[in-house]
């Protein structure tokens, strides 16, 4: 449902739904169009004037497999506990900025208005429900915690910026997949990282589970002095998974030790990496035998001078 405001714009017209548009506010006072209001899970959310704080709470005044839609208003949302996704079907979304070109190679950098985190010892999001939507919005996880966890199938998360650089902690990861048959589509994600962390996205689904499944049109970036051991970290159960056009850059000062690491998954062809670039030193993928990860057309930089690129191979 969208409200024509005093401006004779719309709020609640993207997406286009059939369902409920529950609106979110990042904090208690809140502004919408120069007007000051009160958020609080007492509300019904129906509103930008009458929003809600918590996603949480959104989500229990939803229905599941609907088209109902959570709306974050721009600002920075920062939440006591994690927020569960466990309805099936329901959208998570951000206002959107204008849109990159859908054909071409990159995704948008600059971060999304509604940024959100988390002050407790857990994930920003635990997605535990099938067809979960997340979108246009900016993630940052709390330390030695994930910004999303994935347990369901079918999770759409796209345009998405991240910001990765709490202390140093291998178990800070951006993603986290652990639900059997998961499947998720990852698209158009912007990953600014600092220090050796946990691995943005690292699939750990039972044996056999998680069949199929995309990261695509995705730049991931690290920054400061310290060498990251993984972008991508596949352990168990993965089968199907295809990394593709999405560029790992990194300066003289940190490197990005091995980008894609699926030693510890040993179905035969069961990752495909194609059209990726990646920067000098580090190398591309780690696996405990070739068969397990599949090569098309990725490439390494090179220095100034060099051949300005060379295929990567491993």
């Amino acid at each position: 449902m969208s409200y024509l405001t005093t401006y004779g714009t719309l709020w609640g017209a993207i997406p286009i739904t059939t369902g409920r548009v529950f609106f979110v506010a990042p904090s208690a006072s809140y502004t919408v169009e120069g007007r000051s209001y009160v958020a609080s899970d007492n509300n019904d959310g129906l509103s930008p004037e009458r929003a809600l704080l918590t996603v949480n709470q959104a989500v229990t005044n939803a229905t599941a497999d609907v088209g109902d839609v959570i709306m974050l208003l721009p600002g920075s949302h920062s939440w006591s506990a994690t927020q569960t996704i466990n309805k099936a079907g329901l959208k998570v979304l951000g206002v959107p900025g204008g849109p990159i070109d859908p054909h071409e190679h990159g995704t948008r950098t600059t971060r999304y208005d509604a940024a959100v985190t988390t002050t407790a010892s857990a994930a920003v999001f635990t997605v535990s429900s099938a067809r979960t939507e997340i979108a246009y919005v900016h993630i940052v996880p709390a330390s030695a915690q994930a910004g999303i966890s994935l347990a369901a199938a079918d999770a759409n998360f796209h345009d998405i910026t991240w910001n990765i650089t709490t202390a140093a902690n291998t178990a800070t990861f951006g993603i986290s997949v652990t639900g059997a048959s998961a499947r998720p589509r990852l698209s158009n994600h912007y990953v600014y990282v600092e220090d050796n962390q946990g691995p943005f996205l690292r699939c750990a689904a039972a044996t056999g589970g998680m069949d199929g499944g995309v990261l695509q049109r995705s730049l991931v970036v690290l920054a400061g002095s310290t060498a990251w051991d993984d972008v991508v970290e596949i352990t168990t159960g993965v089968d199907n998974f295809t990394i593709r056009d999405c560029d790992f850059i990194h300066s003289s000062g940190a490197i990005m030790t091995d980008v894609i690491d699926v030693t510890g998954n040993t179905n035969d062809h069961a990752v495909m990496v194609m059209r990726c670039m990646h920067a000098v030193a580090g190398d591309l993928t780690e696996a405990t035998a070739t068969s397990d990860i599949v090569l098309c057309n990725n490439y390494i930089a090179t220095i100034q001078g060099g051949t300005g690129g060379t295929l990567s191979t491993g």
